[in-house]
Formats: structure tokens, sequence, C-alpha cells
């Protein structure tokens, strides 16, 4: 795989290292966020929820910066292709989009989420007046994230393992 751009990935696939890795990187964000979730909801213990949902969302921003650095100094679509000046599939294009769509909702929302949590639920955190609104959007926003990591595993299969 050395005609490829970039650093080669860990996984066994055409992906480049920093493919591989966001595909991890987004199950441990799924199954973290349930684990908190989990947390708040069940055990009742919203500090160690607040301070995961921001230690995720701080994660989650440094590695998709260095994910799209990445992108966009060795590109995608060669190891999409298989070849060197190759282009990817009509379903390759089509599963980007898809997740694309999904990552970019969350993108705008999980952080609004996160602000008005901070801002609205005191400290302490504990339910209140803006128990109503989060208990509405914190499950979309999640919903959301979930569907941006099987979206970008979907792509990721397509892409680099088909």
């Amino acid at each position: 795989m050395n005609d490829f751009p970039g650093v080669d990935g860990f996984l066994g696939t055409r992906a480049s290292w920093s493919m591989d890795t966001m595909v991890l990187v987004m199950a441990v964000v799924v199954a973290v966020l349930a684990w908190s979730v989990y947390q708040a909801k069940a055990k009742r213990k919203f500090v160690m929820h607040k301070r995961i949902q921001i230690l995720l969302a701080v994660g989650l921003f440094a590695a998709v910066v260095l994910f799209e650095i990445d992108v966009r100094f060795n590109g995608w679509q060669d190891r999409a292709a298989g070849v060197v000046g190759g282009t990817a599939s009509a379903a390759v294009w089509t599963a980007l989009a898809i997740h694309l769509a999904f990552a970019v909702f969350s993108v705008a929302l999980w952080p609004v989420v996160i602000i008005r949590a901070a801002r609205n639920f005191g400290a302490p955190p504990h339910p209140g007046a803006h128990s109503a609104w989060h208990r509405r959007w914190a499950p979309i926003a999640a919903i959301g994230m979930t569907l941006t990591a099987v979206t970008s595993w979907v792509f990721y299969g397509l892409a680099f393992v088909a």
C-alpha cells in the first residue's frame, strides 16, 4: 500500500492511519456516550455525566481536526479506488453524503445541547427548569451521533474494505 499518500492504516484495509483511528474513535464515542447517558438517567450521577460529555466533545473535536488535516493533505479517493489516480464509486460517494448529513447535524446540535446544559443546570448540575428541553434534544443529539458513527462505518466498509 506504499503507493498511496499518507500513513497506511493498522486494521488491514486500504484505509489510512487516520481513517482507521476515526473508525475506532467513533466506536468508543458511541459506547461512552451510552454509558454516560446511563449514569445520568439510571444512576442520577449528573456531575459524572457532565464531565464525560465535555471530555467526549473535546476529544472528538480534537480527533476530527487531526483527521480533517490528514484528509486535506493526503486525500482518501486513491485508497477508496484502490489505485493511485482512481476515483471512488458512486456507492462510496452516496455513503459519504449520507454520513456527512448526519455528521453536520451532530456537529451543529451536540455542542448546543452541551453548552445549554452547562449554562442551565447549575453547579453541581441537577434537574430543573432546563430538564424538559434537555430530555427532548439530548436524545436527538445522541441518536445523531450514533447515526454519524454507523454511517461512517458503512462508508469505511464500502470505501476501504470492499
